[in-house]
């Protein structure tokens, strides 16, 4: 009898325990009948619980009733059958939600990357149509000076450092935001960033396999597959060491395929993501591709190089 009455007393205290729980979820649920039916079986358990807990210290309660108990079950089982039954429109509110919630998270992210192009493209247009008109006045005017200077060679260093600032200009501003993306498409921005590295024939040595056929994309795919691949490119020169990458692009049923590879010193995934400055850059690429319902696979070995792997399907767009 005692090991009856301690369980009593345990189930009469989780039972009251659970009723109020319930009570006060309620208002999460918005009053959702299924869970107001919930509650209230709860409800009357605990009373029943209640009531043999009382019981035990109090033997001449006298309470009892046969048919209240009866008509209290079968209450309680059509609250909990009903409310199972009702249950399910709880589950298709919370998948709807979900679903909103990505997809205002997608365009929130994707009205980040439109914002952040926006001012890319306004400042490599200031950039361009402002310091370089300024440098090429400037360049002219050290040419129609250049007889009166008599050390040739001074001549020389100033026409050099004019010409190199009006390339540097030239090329912060195309690297800031390339018009041949927007004007040419991904394969052409592609190629243009990579040759562009390679003028001086230096490592890493690029091979480049891409056949999309210069297949224009919406804006905001092309957008994020330049600057991931940008990412990794920049990634492989600063830190892998490589001597080699490879970088395929290719469209397979409605997916945009992206392969890359180098053979540098790889790195530690962990220490990556502890320092910022790698984990933001990994982060930023993961974010941006899963905007659009994409994917990013790394895979490394210390010593071994690493391998990426992105799918970005178009048939949404």
């Amino acid at each position: 009898m005692i090991v009856y009455d301690v369980f009593v007393i345990i189930t009469a205290i989780l039972q009251i325990t659970a009723a109020v729980v319930a009570i006060m979820l309620m208002k999460y649920t918005k009053f959702n009948i299924s869970w107001v039916l919930f509650s209230v079986g709860l409800v009357f358990i605990s009373i029943r619980r209640v009531i043999d807990f009382v019981g035990l210290f109090y033997p001449d309660f006298g309470f009892d009733s046969p048919e209240f108990y009866s008509w209290g079950g079968i209450f309680v089982s059509f609250c909990f059958a009903i409310g199972i039954f009702m249950l399910r429109r709880i589950f298709r509110l919370q998948r709807a939600a979900e679903i909103k919630l990505r997809e205002y998270e997608k365009r929130l992210l994707q009205s980040v990357i439109h914002a952040e192009e926006n001012e890319r493209r306004r400042f490599a247009s200031e950039l361009h149509d402002g310091l370089g008109p300024l440098l090429s006045s400037v360049k002219m005017g050290v040419s129609a000076i250049s007889d009166d200077i008599q050390d040739t060679e001074i001549r020389k260093n100033l026409e050099d450092a004019v010409n190199e600032a009006i390339t540097t200009t030239r090329e912060i501003s195309n690297n800031i935001s390339p018009h041949i993306l927007s004007s040419f498409g991904l394969e052409s921005a592609v190629k243009r960033f990579v040759s562009s590295l390679t003028l001086n024939n230096l490592e890493p040595k690029f091979d480049l396999d891409i056949s999309i056929k210069n297949k224009r994309y919406p804006e905001t795919i092309e957008i994020v597959a330049y600057r991931v691949i940008c990412e990794l490119i920049n990634n492989t020169i600063r830190h892998a060491h490589a001597h080699n990458v490879q970088l395929e692009i290719k469209d397979e049923n409605n997916t945009l395929l992206i392969n890359y590879s180098d053979d540098g010193i790889g790195f530690d995934f962990n220490k990556a993501l502890k320092y910022s400055k790698h984990g933001m850059g990994y982060y930023n690429m993961k974010s941006r591709v899963t905007s659009l319902k994409g994917t990013i696979e790394f895979s490394n070995e210390n010593g071994h190089g690493m391998k990426a792997f992105i799918k970005i399907p178009t048939y949404d767009f």
